[in-house]
Formats: structure tokens, C-alpha cells, sequence
């Protein structure tokens, strides 16, 4: 199957900025644009490496009115919502199951917390979804009616798992055997956007891993890059820490609370508050201060020397396979981004946020921020997942890779990204 898979083309699904509501200015989120149901409702959907099912909300988001203002940012932030009334292809059933869907999700601990809930609460269905330029005429859907997600996380989730129903409806959409599982048969990387020696490790999604998506490193060290080519570890010597790869989610790192103490001594910055915006969740803010002026009990007079005032270093991780890859710096202290209430997304002149967040029992993970600088492929027929340091350009060149490694035919032809960025410098 893995060889005859190679007769296909791989779908290029990139995230890019997508205007949720033509009608409101600048109400971008940053995913995979799609359409679901006929006719053609437009909506915007990021992947998730551990769902097996497709995730789609409708009319009742559940957005967390703690953090979500009102109902015009819920639609924007869920990436629009999808009136299944107004779908004359839409075919209700009682549950993600019925229609058709996979019968679990994984639960691991440190996985979403509504996930254990997440199939016996829902609804289902089965409707056309057109994503990548490919048309699923019939795909299960399950659509929530409870808030799973912890509200950060906000977007209708596309379910790549290790049995994702979406690659289910493309094998049948190919006429390929359904008899060997659920998955391609054939993976797909670009060679334009990776460079240096791959390592590649074995999925293992069991409990005692604790790692939910299956792709857990050992982080060995992590080092501050200063401009003036001094590093800085912020880890204790002769310590490693396991990390789950998180791809959907929102930050760089989630780690305990000293590493991320340590970070803020070493670079001699301090936390002024919790974020509410695109990255929010126990995040820390940077704020833009006059310098050498005491705030409150809080002295930024490190930034002195820095125009712009705030830390402008880089970091770098190292696992244990050997692989290092470095962060640039606007990937992980970012301006801060909000929706606001009138749907408009808005990018600060005055504030930034580091994208780390201190945790004490939970599992640590290496998240979206990580993948800027990392190039992953994953392998469920091999059950394998292979890491790069990234090449950072807007071009690709997809190379179709089989069960065994090896390499399918030529790559396509290289193309810039589908729709450049509103702010090319930045991953929302």
C-alpha cells in the first residue's frame, strides 16, 4: 500500500492568517482556511496530532465568558461557526460514533481536560468539508456541546491522529484498501524548509510516557542567546526534562515554574502580570516601560542598552538525540495580539509577551512556538516521528516519503506560501 500510495499527490495544508468575517476589518486567525456543508460555509481549522475525529462548532461554541468578552470574539477566536440548518448536505447523528467517527480520543493525563467527555457529550454528523483543495464529500464530524478545550485553544480542530477520520475519507476518496488502517500509506516533507541531520523516534502514546500526542523528546539543556555571543543555561547542570511536542497549542514551552525563574533572572526581566490575548493562560506580559524608571518594586535598568526595551536574545534547545534548535527571538517574545469586541484582531506597539508558562505538576511540552524553529513529520504507518532544525522561508517543495523512507518520485514544484502574512515576521 505504502508503494502504491506513491501514485498520489500529498495535500499541503498550510496555517496562514485568514480573515474569519469579510465583513469585519482585520478579523484574522491564524490557521487552515476551510469550507464545510453546501452551500460552502467558510471556517478555519488548526490540526491536532492527538484527535482522531474532526472537531467542528456550531451555533453554541461554549467560549469561556471569563476570558471572551462576548459573542462576536467567540465567532472570530472558534474561527467562525457552522450552521448546520443552513447545510442541505448535513446528515445529523446522535453522537461522533454514529456518524461514523472514531470510537475514542486519547485521555492522557496532561491531554485537553473536557477530552475524557469529549465523545459521549457531543453531537455528529456527516457533511462535505473541502480543505487543502481537496473535497470530502461525506466526512464524520463531531460537534462539541461542552467547553473541552480550556478556551486558549480555539479553533475548530482538524484531527490527524494515530486514526484520524479525515484520512479515513481520503483513502476512500482515492478508492485506496481501508484494510491496513486508517492511515496515507505515504507521508510528505518539503526540502526546502529543513537542514542538517534528521533523528527520528518511535510514537509511543501508552500512560507511562505521559505524553498524549506520542512525540516525546528529552530536553538536556536550554541556553539564552545573547547579542553579544555569551549563552546562559537556564537549566541546572546534569538535569534533563521530558517534553511533549503539542503542535496545537498556543506557546513555545510550558515548563516548571524555576526554569521559567531562572530565564527571568538570567535575562533580568521580571513578570509583570497574566496575559488575556491570542496567548493567554498564566502568560507573562512585557510591557513597554521609559527606561531606567522604577515600576512599582520592579527596576527595568537591564533594558537600558536595548532600544527597543525589551530582551532581544535568542534560545536554544538541546535533546538528547543531539539536535539543537535555536528560536529566534520574535518567535517567542511576540507583540501582544487580541481580538476585540468588535471582532478586529489588534497587535500592541507597547506590550510583548514571552511565551513560556510555568507549570508545577503537568506534564512540560514543547508547543506551536517550537515548531517555527523545528521542522516534524510524522508516520503513523512506520509509527514514527522525525525532527529537523527548520529552514525559515516561505517557499516549499513537497517530497513524497514512504513507509519505509524512502523517497517518491520528484518533489512538486516549488511555491511561495498560498497568501502572504499580514506580518511576516510573526506566528500568531
Amino acid at each position: 500500500m505504502a508503494l502504491a500510495s506513491c501514485d498520489f499527490e500529498p495535500v499541503a495544508l498550510p496555517i496562514q492568517d485568514v480573515q474569519v468575517d469579510p465583513d469585519i476589518p482585520n478579523s484574522f486567525m491564524r490557521g487552515i482556511p476551510a469550507k464545510i456543508g453546501t452551500p460552502a460555509q467558510d471556517i478555519v481549522m488548526l490540526p491536532w496530532a492527538e484527535l482522531n475525529n474532526t472537531w467542528i462548532y456550531n451555533e453554541t461554541p461554549n467560549c469561556d465568558s471569563s476570558i471572551i468578552w462576548n459573542d462576536r470574539i467567540c465567532e472570530i477566536r472558534r474561527g467562525s461557526l457552522f450552521h448546520t440548518d443552513n447545510s442541505t448536505t448535513f446528515n445529523k447523528s446522535s453522537d461522533i460514533v454514529c456518524a461514523g467517527g472514531a470510537p475514542e480520543e486519547i485521555t492522557t493525563a496532561g491531554s485537553e481536560a473536557g477530552a475524557k467527555k469529549l465523545i459521549s457529550t457531543s453531537l455528529g454528523g456527516k457533511d462535505r468539508l473541502d480543505v487543502g483543495g481537496t473535497t470530502l464529500s461525506s466526512t464524520p464530524i463531531g460537534i462539541p456541546t461542552l467547553r473541552w478545550d480550556n478556551g486558549y485553544t480555539m479553533l475548530h480542530a482538524l484531527g490527524l491522529g494515530a486514526s484520524p477520520t479525515c484520512i479515513t475519507s481520503l483513502h476512500r476518496l482515492a478508492g485506496l484498501d481501508l484494510e491496513s488502517g486508517p492511515s496515507s500509506g505515504v507521508e510528505a516533507t518539503t526540502l526546502r524548509k529543513i537542514t542538517g541531520k534528521n533523528v527520528t523516534q518511535r510514537l509511543d502514546y501508552s500512560e507511562s510516557t505521559g505524553c498524549w500526542t506520542g512525540m516525546k523528546v528529552t530536553v538536556t539543556d536550554v541556553q539564552v542567546n545573547f547579542r553579544d555571543g555569551n549563552d546562559k543555561s537556564i537549566m541546572p547542570l546534569n538535569t534533563a526534562l521530558q517534553c511533549c511536542i503539542v503542535p496545537h497549542r498556543h506557546l513555545l514551552w510550558e515548563a516548571p515554574g524555576s526554569f521559567v525563574d531562572t530565564f527571568e533572572n538570567v535575562t533580568n526581566s521580571r513578570d509583570p502580570g497574566v496575559s488575556f490575548g491570542l496567548h493567554c493562560q498564566k502568560l507573562r506580559e512585557y510591557r513597554r516601560f521609559d527606561l531606567d524608571i522604577p515600576v512599582g518594586n520592579i527596576s527595568y535598568d537591564y533594558f537600558h542598552s536595548h532600544q527597543s526595551g525589551f530582551f532581544d536574545g535568542d534560545i536554544t534547545f538541546f535533546l538528547s538525540s543531539g539536535l539543537q534548535v535555536r528560536v529566534p527571538n520574535n518567535q517567542y517574545i511576540v507583540t501582544f495580539v487580541d481580538i476585540e469586541r468588535n471582532g478586529s484582531r489588534t497587535i500592541s506597539t507597547t506590550q510583548k509577551e514571552l511565551l513560556f508558562n510555568g507549570l508545577s505538576d503537568q506534564p512540560a511540552t514543547l508547543e506551536r512556538y517550537f515548531l517555527t524553529a523545528a521542522y516534524l513529520m510524522v508516520d503513523h504507518d512506520a509509527e514514527t516521528f522525525t525532527l529537523w532544525q527548520a529552514n525559515p522561508t516561505t517557499r516549499s517543495n513537497l517530497v513524497k516519503v514512504a513507509s519505509d523512507g524512502s523517497r517518491c518520485g520528484k518533489p512538486q514544484t516549488s511555491q511561495p506560501a498560498a497568501k502572504p502574512d499580514q506580518f511576516p515576521d510573526r506566528q500568531y
